[in-house]
C-alpha cells in the first residue's frame, strides 16, 4: 500500500501547486454542495392552494295546497309545486265526471289560470246549472274590436259570487283584494247571507254590495 502511495510522490512534488489548487476547489465545491443540500432540506413544502368553488344550496320548491271538489272523479285537497294551473288540479283529481257540465266548464273556467295557495276550486254538475244553482255570467262579443272578446257584463246583470272571477269580485264597492279572495276561496254559497254568517264580510261591507250580487 505504501509502495502505491510512494509512486504518486514524484507527481505530487512536480505538480504541487496544481494539486493544492485542485484540492481547494474540491473542498469549496464539497462545502457548497453541503450547504445547498441543507438549504433544500430546510425549505417548507408549500401546499397547493386551489380556488374554492362556491357552492349554492338550491332553494326549496314552493308548494301550494288546493281544495278541488264538485264534478271531478277524486275530489280532495292536493299539493302542487308552484306555479300550477287549473288544468293540473283537474287532472290530479282524475278529470271531469260524466255528471259535470262540461260545456259550462269550458266556457267559464280558464284551464290555463295559475292557482293560488289555499284556493277552492268547484267544478259544477249538470244539476247545478240546470236548476239555476250556478249560472253563467252573460257576456257579449264586441265586434267593434276584431279578434277580442269583451267580458263586460250586460246592463243590470248581478255578479254571481259562485262563478265570478277575482277581478270581477274586486270591482265591487268596498271590496279589496283580501275580501275578494275570501269570497272566492269559500265558495260555493247557498245564500247571500252566508257572507256574513261565515264571517267572510262585515255587515257594513255586505250592505254596500248586496244589491249587486247573487248566488245564481
Amino acid at each position: 500500500m505504501h509502495g502505491f502511495i510512494d509512486s504518486f510522490k514524484p507527481f505530487i512534488i512536480r505538480y504541487k501547486s496544481e494539486v493544492l489548487l485542485l484540492g481547494i476547489a474540491f473542498l469549496i465545491g464539497s462545502i457548497s454542495l453541503l450547504l445547498f443540500l441543507q438549504q433544500k432540506s430546510g425549505e417548507k413544502i408549500q401546499p397547493i392552494v386551489t380556488e374554492k368553488q362556491e357552492t349554492r344550496t338550491p332553494l326549496p320548491k314552493q308548494t301550494i295546497t288546493v281544495d278541488i271538489s264538485g264534478a271531478v272523479k277524486h275530489p280532495f285537497v292536493y299539493t302542487f309545486n308552484f306555479p300550477a294551473r287549473i288544468i293540473d288540479a283537474i287532472q290530479k283529481a282524475g278529470g271531469l265526471t260524466e255528471e259535470a257540465d262540461e260545456a259550462f266548464v269550458k266556457r267559464s273556467i280558464n284551464y290555463a289560470r295559475i292557482i293560488n295557495d289555499q284556493e277552492k276550486i268547484y267544478i259544477p254538475f249538470l244539476s247545478d246549472t240546470s236548476n239555476g244553482y250556478i249560472v253563467e255570467n252573460k257576456r257579449v262579443i264586441d265586434y267593434t274590436q276584431p279578434n277580442t272578446l269583451s267580458q263586460q257584463l250586460t246592463e243590470n246583470a248581478l255578479i254571481n259570487i259562485n262563478a265570478a272571477s277575482l277581478i270581477e269580485l274586486d270591482q265591487l264597492p268596498g271590496i279589496g283584494k283580501v275580501q275578494s279572495e275570501a269570497i272566492f276561496n269559500n265558495r260555493p254559497y247557498t245564500s247571500l247571507d252566508d257572507l256574513v254568517k261565515n264571517n267572510i264580510l262585515k255587515q257594513s261591507v255586505f250592505d254596500k254590495i248586496k244589491n249587486q250580487i247573487s248566488v245564481y
